[in-house]
């Protein structure tokens, strides 16, 4: 057979493998979670609203990284809120954070079990004197979720962390708010409103 032929046979086959592992394979999620779309970046609107009392200002994030997971969530407008990492959007307040992102369920797993036996106990190691505080089943705008909530020390101070695990149309969201514990009554509004917000938009 011609050298020459041979080298194209060759080189087609290494370049059907290289394909075939960024379409189905492990290389996959390179081609799909390395970048962080302009658009979620930016709020498309802003929105005045009275939560707990108080008169709010919320943006709202059109979130279009992952194709099969686009969602919308809205913000209050005083959080200083980054968009680093694909899916996501991290936020700081005063005494407190929060935390939008997309995770990956395995196929052989549930949502519930996979936070009980997979995110619980990397909770538990991760954080210092990790109690949990509550655990409940409920609804986000017609998607199934489980919540959970913990105490724990940061920088020797009691906080209490809310997470809540959204299921969706490939991967699963997770919300998550901490705040000192001894004024989560003073954010827990704002938590549930923005928890009210969010909503899948693959439709």
């Amino acid at each position: 057979m011609n050298k020459k032929i041979i080298v194209i046979f060759v080189l087609t086959i290494i370049a059907l493998i290289i394909l075939t592992l960024y379409s189905f394979g492990p290389l996959s999620k390179n081609r799909t979670t390395n970048r962080v779309n302009p658009v979620s970046s930016k709020p498309v609107k802003s929105e005045k609203t009275t939560i707990g009392g108080k008169q709010v200002t919320l943006n709202s994030y059109h979130n279009k990284d992952l194709k099969e997971n686009y969602y919308g969530v809205s913000l209050p407008s005083d959080w200083n809120v980054q968009t680093q990492k694909v899916g996501s959007y991290s936020a700081s307040f005063n005494n407190g954070n929060g935390m939008v992102e997309l995770m990956d369920v395995p196929d052989n797993s549930t949502l519930e079990l996979f936070v009980l036996s997979q995110e619980e106990p990397k909770l538990k190691m991760a954080n210092s004197n990790y109690q949990r505080a509550d655990y409940q089943k409920l609804e986000v705008n017609n998607n199934g979720a489980y919540q959970l909530m913990y105490t724990s020390k940061i920088n020797g101070a009691d906080y209490t962390t809310v997470k809540t695990y959204i299921s969706g149309p490939d991967h699963s969201a997770v919300l998550t708010f901490s705040a000192p514990t001894n004024s989560l009554n003073n954010f827990q509004p704002i938590f549930t409103s923005i928890l009210n917000s969010f909503q899948w938009e693959n439709k």
